[in-house]
């Protein structure tokens, strides 16, 4: 008996001692090999991003990532081994950085260090072959842009784990990374997965597929022209968009600089100025075309008709400030027909002083200034508008808010309050992605539209006029022969830190074709052009340019239509055909200017207006 107990006490003994060995002697050994189970995130392939016509312009294709598990890299401290140095070999990089690579892991208290990624599938075949200690290779995809820089201010890229960085990959990053799933393994020392071992997964959820409004077709002929022209103007960059005003489609967005996802280096500070939406995050003055939004307001609330008259003096004086036409030029009597045309500031501060503030205002926030058209881009900002509520505002600044000086947009603002004029008077949203493709279907997306702006009365009123502004101009530069142009040129300060520059500017040019029934509404603008100064110049012809390619291309044919000069000597033809609703929120027009009274005589020059000339404010 006693020989059993002491048996017993001995066998306790080296089971103690073992332990011992085990728990505290051997422990880090030991811990490294105990946890053999593997919980590693899944990922399916992101989704795509399609054209309007179906063509790829962002997708995922197979590739293969290398993982190390730095808790069996651990014990060797992250020294060169045969596994380090033969992975480098096969990676063609340097040791010390694949050994780095691991050890930062590690420091964050990580076990799963990611060492390459976006491998081909035989070099990911070869790595997995060879069976190195403590590593992994797993199955993945990588991005591909099909057409390089093209629309990369729009679609955007994604970053090293195939998360969203910038534009449409950015802000529909969820939608287009689908759901990851989780797989849980067990595992040898190496790190690879046991045959037959214990496995439970977790399926992902593959990635949607978003189809844009962008026409691959009209992107590329928008950044072509863009790029021509900013190198003729020696331009610091400029944007094109084109819409259609029907249903507020953005058929191209062309912005410069641009960058390309596939090659632009993120580590470079001067990258990442580029990764912004432009279009949507940049406010600019937007000068002269703003004399349109001014007009809408004054004939709609029935201040004012095309044929009302003031007296321009060339200039006008208020509070301190003395606010003078572009050219320093004055006319006499002038119609409101020929303050577009002529595009004069001091017959723009006389229209709004009619109107008085509060109306202003009103029409101005109603065309959407002030607030994000809500386009889906990353970063869209709502302007600056300084109204008569604020403390900072005065009499000096509505008056040069009515020809786009003191207020601030982004271009989708302005595009989107030309197209609201292009419609009849209702907004429609600027939209980029028309419909969602998943596995249980398509989702189409209707057009989003608000509130009438001005009357259709006034919409077709104002047509007439930016008609007048172009194809009533002998020899414009924005008519485009067998079409009818609506538009407007504008000319915009340059600001930096406060500080409005001398002879720099931002030339513009916004307006829509068939006048009669518009298809699409364009805006050009080219940032700092060299030389020259005016949108009437510059812009211009960029938007005849365009139109000639554009509407043949969205099938709309050319006709026999001639601009002539002497059809805008007369009033617009009136629109009595209006429901009660169409009319509002148009009130009782003001008497006008009998037409016989009217200077007739054909119009021969070219609208080349600017920023405001304003005496007292350092600024011109």
């Amino acid at each position: 008996m006693r020989a059993v107990i002491a048996l017993f006490f001995a066998l306790a003994a080296v089971v103690v001692v073992r332990l011992v060995i085990i728990q505290v002697v051997e422990h880090e050994h030991h811990e490294t090999f105990a946890d053999r189970t593997w919980a590693i995130e899944t990922k399916g392939p992101r989704g795509a991003i399609l054209d309007r016509n179906g063509f790829p312009l962002a997708t995922s294709i197979d590739a293969w990532e290398v993982h190390v598990d730095t808790r069996l890299w651990s014990r060797s401290q992250f020294q060169p081994t045969d596994a380090s140095r033969r992975l480098a070999e096969l990676l063609r990089a340097d040791e010390s950085i694949v050994l780095s690579l691991a050890a930062q892991t590690a420091a964050a208290g990580g076990h799963d260090a990611l060492i390459a990624y976006g491998l081909s599938g035989a070099l990911g075949a070869q790595i997995h072959a060879e069976a190195l200690h403590g590593v992994q290779v797993r199955k993945t995809s990588t991005r591909r842009y099909l057409e390089g820089s093209m629309a990369a201010p729009v679609i955007g890229l994604v970053g090293r784990d195939e998360q969203g960085l910038a534009g449409l990959e950015y802000q529909l990053d969820d939608l287009l990374g689908g759901e990851a799933g989780l797989l849980v393994q067990e595992v040898d020392g190496l790190g690879n997965p046991i045959p037959f071992g214990p496995r439970a997964e977790l399926p992902y959820q593959q990635g949607s597929s978003v189809v844009l409004t962008i026409d691959r077709n009209l992107q590329w002929i928008a950044e072509a022209t863009l790029q021509r022209a900013v190198e003729e103007w020696d331009a610091l960059g400029g944007h094109i968009i084109m819409m259609d005003p029907r249903n507020g489609d953005i058929l191209a967005l062309a912005s410069l600089p641009t960058y390309n996802p596939m090659t632009i280096d993120l580590d470079q500070p001067e990258s990442m100025a580029l990764l912004r939406s432009r279009a949507a995050s940049d406010i600019y003055e937007p000068g002269s075309t703003m004399k349109v939004v001014t007009m809408a307001a004054a004939i709609d609330a029935g201040i004012v008709s095309p044929d009302t008259t003031f007296v321009d003096t060339g200039a006008v004086v208020i509070e301190d400030r003395t606010i003078k036409n572009f050219d320093l030029s004055y006319h006499g009597e002038q119609t409101m027909t020929q303050v577009l045309q002529r595009s004069l500031n001091t017959g723009s501060v006389w229209v709004v002083q009619q109107l008085g503030a509060r109306t202003f205002y009103e029409y101005v926030y109603r065309f959407g200034f002030g607030e994000s058209t809500q386009s889906g881009l990353p970063g869209e900002i709502g302007g600056v508008v300084t109204d008569s509520t604020d403390i900072r505002w005065s009499p000096a600044q509505l008056a040069t808010n009515s020809f786009g000086q003191g207020i601030a947009t982004t271009p989708l603002q302005m595009i989107q309050a030309y197209s609201t004029i292009a419609r009849g008077g209702v907004p429609v949203r600027p939209r980029l992605v028309s419909a969602i493709i998943t596995d249980e279907g398509v989702q189409h997306f209707e057009p989003k539209t608000g509130e009438r702006v001005i009357s259709r009365e006034t919409a077709a009123t104002l047509t007439w006029m930016m008609q007048a502004v172009v194809d009533g101009v002998l020899g414009h530069p924005a008519q485009v022969d067998g079409w009818a142009v609506a538009g407007k040129s504008g000319t915009s300060d340059v600001v930096e830190d406060g500080v409005y520059l001398e002879n720099e500017s931002l030339a513009s040019f916004a307006g829509f074709a068939p006048a009669d029934d518009p298809r699409v509404v364009v805006l050009v603008r080219i940032d700092r052009p060299q030389g020259e100064l005016y949108g009437g110049i510059v812009a211009a012809p960029i938007f005849s340019e365009l139109m000639s390619v554009v509407l043949p291309y969205l099938g709309v044919p050319p006709t026999a239509y001639v601009a002539e000069p002497s059809d805008w000597n007369t009033s617009p033809p009136s629109t009595t055909d209006q429901s009660q609703d169409e009319r509002e929120p148009q009130r009782a027009h003001a008497a006008s200017v009998d037409a016989d009274d009217e200077d007739t005589s054909p119009v021969t020059y070219i609208e080349q207006e600017s920023e405001a000339q304003v005496e007292g404010s350092g600024n011109e």
